[in-house]
């Protein structure tokens, strides 16, 4: 278990990830930032992203999201510091990794362990965020992956996650990424949010008002659907000393914890 009191970086690699996958984080006790990394408005004069096509102009579209976001982590008493890097929905090609590593290692205090994505949907901005992660990983950061939601769940859950039923394509796809990772997680650990947990996380994914129609036509599920973003599941990966070379990454088997 972690420390309560050690702190914490969610990195989050858009303006909802955070509070969409690491609600139990979020309203843990102790200290708690999140850094959204592809938080950043594009050019002037640049035309609006196929995403945030029915938001007006680009950087009406960033300025909404970030108010959302604020709005929403404030349900868990939370704030965000917001990095300046544009989705991929603005760019041609990947972010030079050098510049978006030495960012996000900037924004995290020695001591801290760090949240990241496992990008078990396949976006390459969690990709992006995930492999800095496990850059500061190799050099002296704890580092966690989490099951990044609502593209992880939206065909189901591992049947070590779900009481019941579960779907092993979905087991099998998630130990294929986890094994490109890098160094082999340990097993994981499920939270399962119910009751007032689960209507709390409710009420702040709705503060993400101008994603959640597009969210629901794209995974055909609602986004206060607790079999859509009720669970929530993290790996942490072992430690390595500082400048060590990344740990083998052979595949484990996940068990419930």
């Amino acid at each position: 278990m972690l420390c309560p009191m050690a702190p914490i970086v969610i990195l989050s690699p858009h303006l909802d990830d955070a509070v969409l996958s690491c609600w139990h984080v979020l309203s843990s006790p102790g200290e708690v930032e999140v850094v959204n990394v592809f938080a950043g408005a594009p050019a002037e004069r640049t035309e609006p992203g196929w995403w945030d096509r029915h938001l007006g102009s680009p950087e009406a579209a960033v300025g909404k999201r970030q108010e959302e976001d604020r709005r929403a982590l404030a349900h868990a008493g939370r704030s965000a510091r917001n990095l300046h890097f544009i989705d991929a929905q603005y760019r041609n090609g990947d972010q030079p990794a050098e510049l978006l590593q030495a960012a996000v290692a900037a924004t995290v205090p020695r001591g801290a362990t760090v949240y990241a994505p496992a990008s078990l949907g396949l976006n390459d901005d969690h990709d992006a965020v995930r492999s800095a992660a496990l850059d500061l990983r190799a050099n002296w950061a704890k580092v966690v992956l989490y099951a990044d939601l609502p593209h992880a769940s939206a065909r189901g859950w591992p049947p070590w996650v779900v009481e019941t039923g579960g779907n092993e394509r979905v087991a099998s796809a998630w130990g294929r990424v986890l094994q490109r990772s890098g160094p082999a997680p340990d097993p994981p650990t499920v939270h399962r949010l119910t009751g007032g947990d689960f209507e709390r996380k409710a009420a702040a994914v709705r503060e993400y008002a101008s994603q959640i129609e597009a969210l629901e036509a794209m995974f055909r599920q609602r986004m206060d659907d607790p079999e859509l973003l009720g669970y929530e599941v993290e790996w942490p990966l072992p430690p390595t000393a500082p400048d060590s070379s990344s740990a083998s990454a052979s595949a484990r088997k996940p068990a419930a914890s």
